[in-house]
């Protein structure tokens, strides 16, 4: 078997797997830093080491834990702030506020399947003597909140294991974990991690290290040379993406180092919506002329008891139609409930239809448990007549790629149901969980040519009182910004295309959770978005518990570029194991070659044990 390793001082080596781990040896003894991989024991067998004392991880993602030697005298080592993490991951998986209705997204990607014992736990400034060797602890939070970096002095020099801070001169290995809020919840936090980040890079440049060993990526040696370019492409890409930022209507005190600056588009004054509208909460409702009403989303009991009081004054006969413009918690929550007391037709897009019918197969930001009865499925352009207005349905992957658009035509207007996805400072792209692709005909990029091509005289956001529009020259600009965008953040990312690194979902288990019963069998699929010009070949293997005993075999597919492909398992399970509850089943990708590890997951709630 090929190992491939490279030895960085006379004790100092690193593997370099899925992930770079670090070797520190002492005669046959090692310490290991995120040791990792299939591959990982044949180097350790090369070098001559016999015996692995210590493990160190630099932050609880599993893809820097898997398949490590963890025998009975090893001690295991981790950030203190990480902890529960490593040794109490079953809190994460069993807690409903890490499955339902998320704002906050830390932690929320990679958790560990199963707990792992700890032994040592560290803190900023603590020190390890190891043979000829110094081990200085830096905390360093930006890729997770309790990351750590670890200082080696060894045979003259000194190297930084610093985890996912960095991968390469001007790269990191993806931006959806730096998704983190200042004022407020980490779903508005585009890039909130940036300054953390920006403090733990400076802090490991101040330590004066010979090289940067990421655990994604390149050794980098010229430590100054590789930050500078990195902290000037995040500036540059969070410029790019404030200057069309909708969330300056909303939380302008957040921005106002940015306000009037050139190259920002200017915010719009709003007008005032018709007469036949009705706004609460997140929902908005048509008033026809023989007084039905057509509503749009019911996320609060509150949008209810606002149409019985629309009733009891005469102002409507009834609700003859409901649209949901996209699955947020926010604008579903109250729909049982609506469809109770309102047993009208319910209308979605497609794609919209499949989350909030099926919630548990998804886990998304701020995602509702609340399970929708949807009548009419609508795909791109599907038209109908609704009283004396025209409705024209279109999938509008804007705030979220789960969403619909509704352009309704009446009274001498043509009035454009956005949902989330703009509002007079520009477009709600705010959440990286939303996938908000970058380039031609996806994301925002499609919704502002629709736009430009409907020429709406009104456009309607949920949560927006007031109508407004934009200009020619407005749509024209936002489109040339995410142009740029599409260039400068794929430069950011170690892949050829930015939507692997801003994309969370570009890998995702379907569905997410389910229900499966003891000695019955669980259908799984794969799915993978290729964001590639050039078709992508991915090898797909779910990991199940060890003591079930079962090895699914591999399998691999070629998706064509800028598609979706998907891989199916039908996965026993066994009936001879007291089994229940919820069971963590990773899933090891490789991705045109690229070996990812366990890079998403799914969960089975087994059933009947």
């Amino acid at each position: 078997m090929k190992v491939d390793y490279s030895q960085l001082s006379e004790n100092l080596y690193v593997h370099h797997g899925h992930v770079n781990t670090g070797i520190l040896l002492d005669d046959s003894k090692a310490i290991l830093i995120d040791p990792s991989g299939p591959t990982f024991n044949v180097t350790c067998a090369e070098l001559g080491i016999s015996n692995a004392e210590n493990l160190l991880f630099t932050h609880h993602h599993r893809d820097s834990i898997l398949n490590c030697p963890i025998g009975d005298n090893v001690r295991i080592g981790v950030p203190a702030k990480e902890k529960s993490w490593f040794a109490e991951v079953e809190s994460f998986w069993n807690d409903s506020q890490y499955r339902w209705h998320l704002y906050n997204c830390h932690p929320h990607n990679l958790m560990l399947a199963e707990s792992i014992r700890v032994a040592d736990t560290y803190t900023d400034g603590q020190q390890i003597e190891w043979g000829s060797a110094l081990l200085t602890v830096l905390e360093t939070p930006g890729h997770t909140d309790g990351s750590i970096t670890y200082l080696i002095d060894v045979d003259g020099q000194r190297f930084a294991f610093t985890g996912d801070l960095i991968f390469d001169e001007g790269k990191i290995w993806e931006l959806y974990s730096l998704q983190k809020g200042q004022q407020t919840s980490d779903y508005h936090g585009f890039l909130g991690a940036r300054d953390e980040l920006k403090e733990s890079l400076e802090k490991v440049r101040q330590a004066s290290p010979t090289a940067l060993i990421p655990t994604h990526g390149a050794v980098m040696d010229n430590p100054d040379r590789a930050i500078d370019t990195l902290l000037e492409r995040l500036e540059d890409c969070y410029d790019k993406y404030v200057s069309i930022s909708a969330l300056r209507h909303y939380f302008p005190h957040l921005f106002s180092e940015f306000e009037g600056k050139p190259g920002h588009m200017p915010i719009r004054e709003g007008k005032p919506p018709p007469e036949f509208l009705r706004h609460y909460g997140t929902t908005w409702i048509i008033i026809s002329e023989n007084r039905e009403a057509f509503v749009m989303d019911c996320g609060s009991p509150n949008v209810i008891k606002q149409i019985q009081q629309l009733q009891e004054g005469g102002e409507i006969s009834d609700v003859t139609q409901f649209w949901v413009t996209h699955y947020h918690d926010d604008h579903v929550n109250a729909i049982p409930e609506f469809q109770e007391i309102f047993p009208c037709e319910t209308i979605a897009d497609s794609i919209v239809a499949e989350v909030i019918t099926y919630p548990k197969a998804y886990r998304l930001p701020c995602i509702s448990p609340a399970i929708t009865r949807v009548d009419r499925v609508t795909s791109d352009g599907d038209s109908w007549e609704w009283n004396e207005f025209t409705m024209t349905a279109y999938h509008f992957p804007g705030q979220t790629y789960y969403h619909g658009g509704l352009l309704v035509e009446g009274h001498g207007m043509r009035m454009f149901f956005s949902g989330d996805s703009f509002t007079m400072a520009g477009i709600d792209d705010y959440c990286s969980g939303n996938r908000n692709l970058l380039g031609a005909d996806v994301g925002y990029e499609k919704c502002l040519r629709l736009i430009q091509e409907l020429k709406p005289t009104h456009i309607f956001n949920c949560h927006v009182d007031v109508a407004f529009d934009f200009s020619d020259s407005e749509i024209d600009f936002m489109l040339s910004t995410l142009a740029e965008r599409e260039k400068c953040y794929t430069e950011l990312f170690p892949w050829d295309h930015a939507n692997y690194g801003m994309d969370e979902h570009w890998v995702r288990c379907y569905p997410y959770e389910q229900e499966v019963d003891q000695g019955g069998t669980a259908q799984l699929r794969v799915e993978v978005t290729n964001h590639s010009h050039e078709s992508r070949t991915v090898t797909v293997q779910p990991i199940l518990p060890a003591i079930w005993g079962i090895d699914i075999d591999p399998k691999e597919t070629t998706i064509p570029p800028k598609t979706d492909g998907y891989i199916d398992f039908f996965i026993p399970i066994p009936q001879h194991i007291s089994i229940s509850g919820r069971i963590v089943v990773p899933v090891d990708i490789t991705y045109n070659t690229r070996p990812l590890n366990q890079f998403r997951e799914a969960i089975f709630v087994i059933t009947g044990g």
